[in-house]
């Protein structure tokens, strides 16, 4: 299994818009919440949070972006065929593919908001007072990324095609949830916003969760639910389907 994962550090460091898109998810959140702090004439700490939890948000999504990629590009340029051929098994390099992008996703996003709120913070006020609901979201949007990656790696076993994969991992929240929402609450349906597994997921990494929804915790583990059990099918389907 090491050997697995070896491998697939090697082929996802390998590719130049890993780097590219994790400098954006990196820098993006840290110069926001920066230049927000340095502009703002009286920032909480509760605040600061909102701002580095808001952009981490983003972060989070692009790199559920690279974990797709990583994987669609096995099945598109078949390199995934010679992996398959040298461990037949094929369990070996597909779990190892999420390990290695799990990994990195959560030492970038843990990066992102230790440095932001340290830098943000000694700009703008005192990093000390943090309450409780801010610190749970700082804790949230990493979970959040983690979960981003799971489900942009079983996207991707699902759809091997990487358009297709990052316009469904990013188009659903940003549109498809917002469009059902509206509906939703036109037929007099609010309380069914709830069960959309996005909005339930962003809820980890928000200050102060919806009263309405399942609230943090729920949330996640809703959204989480939702994730594993798209990942579990994608590895299934591929260890069974043609490379």
């Amino acid at each position: 299994m090491i050997a697995a994962i070896r491998s697939e550090w090697i082929k996802l460091s390998t590719i130049t818009v890993t780097w590219v898109l994790a400098l954006l998810a990196v820098l993006f959140p840290i110069v926001v919440t920066v230049l927000t702090a340095a502009f703002a004439e009286d920032m909480s700490p509760t605040g600061l949070a909102e701002v580095i939890s808001g952009t981490t948000i983003v972060a989070a999504m692009l790199l559920g972006v690279v974990a797709s990629i990583g994987i669609t590009n096995e099945f598109s340029h078949g390199t995934i065929r010679p992996t398959f051929a040298a461990m037949p098994d094929r369990w070996r390099p597909l779990l190892a593919k999420p390990v290695v992008q799990i990994v990195i996703a959560t030492v970038l996003t843990t990066v992102i908001v230790v440095v932001s709120y340290v830098v943000g913070g000694a700009i703008a006020t005192d990093p000390t007072s943090l309450d409780d609901g801010a610190g749970a979201a700082l804790v949230g949007v990493v979970l959040l990324a983690i979960g981003l990656t799971v489900l942009g790696y079983g996207l991707g076993l699902l759809l091997r095609n990487s358009a297709a994969t990052i316009c469904l991992l990013l188009l659903w929240p940003l549109i498809a949830e917002g469009l059902i929402a509206g509906l939703l609450s036109v037929a007099g349906a609010e309380g069914a916003v709830k069960l959309l597994p996005y909005s339930a997921g962003f809820n980890m990494a928000i200050v102060d969760p919806d009263p309405d929804s399942f609230g943090r915790l729920g949330g996640g583990l809703y959204f989480f639910a939702w994730v594993v059990a798209i990942a579990v099918f994608g590895l299934i389907r591929a260890r069974r389907r043609d490379a």
